[in-house]
């Protein structure tokens, strides 16, 4: 199903936007497929595969798959650089250590090891 979008018409109350019934069944279907992506039991995996722009992270059971390697602008980071994040690229792996100030170093790296 696709994402359905309640209509709110042109103007406020001018009687043109979809009826509160319909915009609630909109709101429940939509809720609905959200719901159906996720496992409510809390003893699955979490299994996260978007598609479009944004494919390229995968988790699935004991194992996290990104598909895009990227190499941080400098040690110092860019905006947008969090805690926490992870990158890579052939020579390389590196880990943010903090969020992103425009004054400390907060990424660090470490050879990437061969098998």
């Amino acid at each position: 199903m696709a994402k359905q979008t309640i209509n709110i018409g042109a103007s406020a109350n001018d009687g043109t936007g979809d009826q509160l019934r319909t915009a609630f069944d909109k709101i429940n279907d939509n809720f609905d497929e959200s719901y159906s992506f996720i496992n409510q039991d809390g003893n699955s995996d979490l299994v996260i595969d978007p598609t479009g722009a944004y494919a390229n992270i995968k988790i699935n059971n004991n194992s996290l798959i990104v598909s895009t390697s990227k190499t941080p602008a400098s040690s110092i980071g860019a905006s947008g650089d969090k805690q926490g994040m992870i990158a890579w690229d052939n020579d390389y792996i590196y880990v943010c250590i903090a969020d992103y100030d425009g004054s400390t170093a907060i990424w660090r790296r470490s050879s990437a090891v061969t098998w």
